[in-house]
């Protein structure tokens, strides 16, 4: 009976010392899901309002019919549904648009949750749009013996709106300024001596940005012609102008008559 007692242990105890050396089952790890990752571009970073700009991307896992929300935010704004988009075979998808309102804009892509696959955003994308308008339409910072008109008439044409500058016997020389803060790309207008002017009278126009000349000619009567400008990194922009009288004769406008017409901008603004 003894024997036996001391059998029992012995076996207890091997039995006790093998379940500890066995290795302890451990869980299964959880299952990592995928996550959707889209892509987009555009066609470029600067676009002319009324103008195509063209919007792209690609989503993986590829897969045909995945569906793509564009979204778009103008300034500070909230991100805004702009289309809906369905993937091709490929992955890709593709969105036009014609913009219409000047300032910076954001796109994004958004792929929502679908089964096992994660929702994923992309990368946002901006977007400048510019748009043209008249100079006359913009807020004078300063101006001197220079006047806002709807129209001056040059070797017979009429053009508008215009700044036409007036020479008076105590002054033969003005400007007219803006601030543009570095949001426009170009000038584009006609410049010369409109036939207000007296016979031998010549106007000499300065287009002046942030006090440097970009450009500087001079002009007899019903003389003129049309220029383009770049306005890029422009803070201020100034058009300034002086007067020469030789014959003595000037009347009514002093001398020359310097103009400005039908003078747009292209800006962000």
């Amino acid at each position: 009976m003894q024997l036996s007692t001391r059998t029992g242990a012995a076996g207890l105890t091997a039995a006790l010392i093998a379940t500890l050396a066995a290795p302890v089952a451990t869980a299964a790890p959880a299952e990592r899901r995928a996550a959707f990752k889209p892509t987009l571009a555009a066609s470029t970073a600067t676009v002319v309002a009324g103008h195509r700009l063209v919007l792209s991307g690609r989503v993986k896992p590829v897969r045909k019919g995945t569906e793509v929300v564009l979204q778009k935010r103008i300034g500070d704004a909230k991100w805004r549904p702009e289309a809906v988009l369905s993937t091709t075979r490929k992955g890709g998808f593709t969105y036009r648009d014609k913009p219409t309102t000047p300032g910076v804009r954001h796109y994004r892509a958004v792929v929502r949750e679908d089964g096992r696959i994660k929702a994923g955003t992309s990368a946002s994308v901006k977007v400048t749009v510019y748009r043209w308008q008249n100079l006359t339409d913009l807020d004078v910072r300063r101006s001197s013996y220079t006047n806002d008109v709807s129209s001056v008439s040059i070797n017979a044409h009429e053009y508008g709106p215009a700044f036409v500058g007036y020479a008076e016997p105590w002054a033969n020389a003005g400007m007219v300024d803006w601030n543009l803060e570095r949001q426009c790309l170009r000038l584009t207008g006609r410049v010369g001596n409109g036939d207000d002017s007296d016979d031998l009278a010549t106007a000499t126009i300065d287009i002046v940005a942030d006090g440097g000349s970009r450009y500087s000619k001079t002009f007899a009567l019903a003389t003129s012609e049309l220029k383009t400008l770049s306005l890029q990194g422009v803070f201020r922009l100034a058009f300034e102008w002086t007067a020469d009288n030789p014959s003595g004769t000037s009347q009514q406008h002093g001398g020359a008559q310097a103009t400005l017409a039908k003078a747009q901008v292209l800006c962000s603004f």
